[in-house]
């Protein structure tokens, strides 16, 4: 027998056969794509979850440590204490209470920009027999948009800035004329947490809110956090803290 003969009588694929190789190949890829995409998802989730945890850990211990210290403007004297408390106008203690945008209800995330939620003040007492100034460290907590998310959330963010404060006599604080300097390079910004979709204030009880300044309240912050790329994913956390000063709504 020639080669040429043993040549055409050699095993070959048929087509068909070809197909169907093809596509137990594309089948068996798509799977392994399907596996690799649904790997990397559930990758992405667990950071998520473990940075936010901590995110949300340490933004709450952050809010609860300095609004516990919050304080009216005060001027000590040899035999007495003077602040805005002592006032029977009672707007003037106002001004310095905790201040929060909605009472009981949930602030959503805004769609675009940033708005206030909550503003506060921690003071140090000023010695006008030593000359000593008093210092007013204002906290202002900011929810500002984040864009291009499926769902909506924003960043919460916290900016601080230091005054010192002088008064005058006889009335000192009590009076309500603090002037305020600001103290240069002072302003600084914390971030409080990311991708929160809600923030909630509760002042219990939250019929109606404290019209007396030494009427302390404690209230609860909720910060509601979502997973940007998957909304059924979601964690949130929550501290019940009291103030040192009355709680009134934002202007």
């Amino acid at each position: 027998m020639s080669m040429r003969q043993l040549q055409r009588r050699r095993p070959g694929f048929t087509l068909v056969e070809i197909l169907i190789a093809v596509a137990i190949l594309a089948i068996f890829l798509f799977w392994v794509y399907q596996l690799f995409i649904g790997g990397a998802k559930t990758a992405n989730k667990a950071s998520w979850i473990s940075a936010i945890v901590d995110q949300l850990r340490n933004g709450t211990n952050f809010l609860n440590q300095h609004i516990k210290q919050t304080s009216y403007p005060t001027t000590l004297l040899a035999d007495t204490i003077k602040d805005p408390c002592d006032n029977p106008d009672k707007s003037i203690a106002r001004e310095y209470y905790l201040k929060i945008l909605k009472n009981g209800q949930e602030i959503k995330a805004p769609q675009s920009g940033e708005i206030m939620v909550m503003r506060f003040v921690v003071c140090q007492p000023e010695k006008p027999e030593q000359n000593k100034p008093g210092q007013l460290t204002e906290y202002q907590l900011f929810f500002s948009a984040k864009p291009n998310t499926l769902v909506t959330v924003g960043d919460l963010t916290m900016a601080s800035e230091v005054f010192t404060f002088t008064t005058t006599p006889p009335k000192y604080a009590q009076g309500g004329k603090v002037k305020l300097t600001p103290v240069a390079g002072s302003r600084k910004w914390f971030n409080i947490c990311s991708d929160v979709e809600h923030v909630l204030f509760k002042v219990d009880p939250g019929a109606s809110l404290p019209t007396d300044p030494t009427d302390f309240r404690f209230m609860q912050i909720k910060i509601h956090c979502v997973f940007p790329k998957d909304p059924k994913t979601f964690k949130d956390n929550s501290i019940m803290v009291t103030p040192n000063v009355g709680i009134a709504l934002l202007p």
